[in-house]
């Protein structure tokens, strides 16, 4: 029993390395074309472009410039400033009456 479940655990470990070798000769036979290599890097430029555009938040969104500074029409940010304000009251409360 034991010596047929190893068969099988071998058998399908050989066929994804046999699919990962047709794949990487594959992608060598695409990228043999001048052409296809200009494609694939400016699709690899494009994807660092994006990825290093969500890693540095814009200045507009960044939300410690508005920080403790609602806008007076900002229902919900102001909500919010007026809990956080009736926390720390709250707060020292309790540890005076303590």
């Amino acid at each position: 029993m034991f010596g047929r479940n190893m068969e099988r655990n071998q058998i399908g470990k050989g066929g994804g390395l046999g699919y990962m070798l047709l794949g990487a000769g594959a992608a060598a036979w695409w990228l043999s074309k001048d052409e296809n290599r200009a494609k694939f890097d400016s699709m690899m430029n494009t994807a660092k472009k994006k990825m290093n555009m969500d890693v540095q938040p814009s200045k507009d969104e960044f939300p410690i410039l508005k920080a403790g500074h609602p806008h007076p029409e900002d229902v919900a940010d102001n909500k919010m400033v007026d809990e956080g304000a009736q926390f720390g009251v709250k707060y020292y409360n309790e540890k005076e009456q303590q």
